[in-house]
């Protein structure tokens, strides 16, 4: 089974980079997971996927087919630790529906709108399920069968 990337160059070595050497430390600041702010509910989709929508966008409608940029940050949903994003970085961006992203971050893109903020609840299966992921030097940085949460700010629609 072919590996579908979170990232549509990570197989270049985006999670790499940004797991690498760039403080000096050997990691990249990555800000701890914040609780949903009060009066937020959470969603859970027919696929398992959980979303929040913490901000609602007013631009323009993500939907299967256009190409998005985002900014992400992404944790380990078990023990809360972050693994990778974008801040400070070029935004991602992909096409909905080209299967460039794991399923569920996919899915919790569509039906957001530019300048919307959303938490995602990735369940293993809609994630990277029993493949685990290692960056350069070979460690693990997502365990296999893990739980990931991501806070995604869609920053741009095309065609």
């Amino acid at each position: 089974m072919k590996l579908k990337t979170l990232f549509a160059v990570a197989a270049a070595g985006l999670l790499s980079a940004c797991l690498g050497d760039t403080t000096g430390s050997g990691t990249i600041n990555i800000p701890a997971i914040t609780p949903l702010p009060a009066g937020v509910d959470t969603v859970t989709t027919a696929t398992g996927l959980k979303y929040a929508d913490i901000t609602v966008g007013t631009g323009t409608l993500a939907e299967d087919g256009r190409q998005v940029a985002v900014h992400y940050t992404g944790w380990l949903a078990a023990t809360g630790e972050g693994f990778d994003t974008s801040q400070g970085f070029q935004p991602l961006g992909f096409t909905l529906g080209a299967h460039q992203v794991v399923a569920g971050f996919e899915q919790g893109v569509v039906g957001m709108k530019v300048g919307g903020k959303r938490r995602l609840i990735i369940p293993a299966a809609l994630g990277y399920g029993a493949n685990e992921v290692r960056d350069q030097q070979g460690r693990v940085v997502i365990p296999a069968n893990s739980a990931l949460i991501f806070d995604v700010s869609l920053i741009a629609v095309a065609n």
